[in-house]
């Protein structure tokens, strides 16, 4: 990274109101001030609460003037003209994530380090890097932090400021830093705003898992299923690439359904190419029947994907017989509240 991750545009401040209490005061309102002065000083402060960026596990109690960013995993501080920079990564084993953030390492990104010490957190123990960095007439102060989060995952936290911050100093990043915190789970209404498009409808279902950044599965009912004999399932994908020419996009719709599940005895029942909204995007319908292998029960089918440039959008709404009078629309209603992030 070679310039701060936050942007110059102004956010909103927030103003400070004086007050002055009056120079005189009742004697009769005294006995009872100095009680509530007493009750107020033996009742002890609220620790700051830990905040995680949007659909991550790691969070942190952030320096006054840090809020989350829209525009990167962390916190910008645009005033100031500060980031922290939160990554999880997963797959690397210690001593090669150790490896990332080692002394010849530091040099070759071009940091000055000036900083490296063991940091003991709630997770266990972590290293933290620190050192001066110029690139492009820019200069900047960073901290680099490598923390376990559990088994084979770890924490990237990038704090980055002027030098000559006087909140971000030494003292007040490793204060931060200390805070660092786990959560178990990312709630799922969290982790559908990492989608690259925006579900405005979801017409009653319920979102129960989402696929990466890509895509999102949504059911009918109480349970926690992906099963669709026992709830409607209705999977929300988004794909790159695609074909141009609607010849190759019938083909390449029906591809991609015969892909889809174990069902038996599958069969189209309807194609036909849609334009939703009076927008220039085509929009492909398959609609199908089969039977579930387990149960031989009816299952009917409708996958909808709408093309685009260079992505397209997939739909692929499962329910039993006598499920999907019920099912469909609301299928339906999710497929016309989608659009992209602004």
């Amino acid at each position: 990274m070679t310039r701060p991750l936050s942007s110059p545009a102004a956010v909103r401040r927030l103003r400070a109101f004086r007050f002055s209490a009056p120079r005189l005061l009742r004697r009769s309102a005294l006995p009872a001030l100095v009680l509530a002065a007493a009750l107020t000083l033996a009742t002890p402060l609220r620790a700051a609460e830990p905040v995680y960026p949007t659909g991550m596990h790691v969070g942190l109690v952030p320096i006054a003037g840090l809020a989350p960013s829209d525009k990167f995993p962390g916190f910008e501080d645009r005033d100031a003209d500060a980031s922290v920079l939160v990554l999880e990564v997963v797959g690397p084993t210690p001593e090669q994530n150790a490896a990332q953030i080692g002394a010849e390492r530091i040099r070759k990104q071009g940091i000055t380090e000036d900083l490296r010490e063991t940091l003991k957190l709630s997770t266990g123990e972590a290293t933290l890097v620190a050192g001066r960095q110029e690139a492009e007439g820019t200069k900047v102060r960073k901290w680099i932090l490598l923390a376990p989060i559990r088994d084979k995952a770890s924490a990237l936290i990038v704090v980055q400021a002027p030098p000559s911050s006087d909140a971000y100093t030494d003292a007040s990043v490793k204060a931060m830093l200390a805070s660092f915190v786990v959560r178990e789970t990312v709630p799922v209404e969290e982790q559908l705003r990492l989608l690259p498009i925006r579900l405005g409808d979801l017409s009653g279902l319920r979102p129960v898992r989402v696929l990466g950044n890509s895509g999102a599965m949504l059911t009918d009912g109480p349970k926690d299923t992906a099963d669709p004999t026992e709830q409607p399932l209705l999977i929300v994908t988004v794909g790159r690439g695609g074909p141009e020419e609607r010849r190759a996009r019938d083909v390449f719709a029906r591809n991609l359904l015969a892909g889809f599940g174990g069902y038996k005895d599958v069969r189209i029942v309807n194609s036909e190419l849609l334009r939703l909204g009076g927008g220039p995007a085509d929009t492909h319908q398959l609609m199908a029947e089969g039977k579930d292998p387990k149960t031989d029960e009816t299952i009917k089918i409708v996958q909808w994907l709408r093309f685009g440039s260079g992505a397209y959008v997939r739909l692929l709404g499962v329910a039993k017989d006598d499920a999907w009078r019920d099912a469909f629309p609301r299928f339906r209603a999710v497929r016309d509240g989608i659009a992209p992030k602004e």
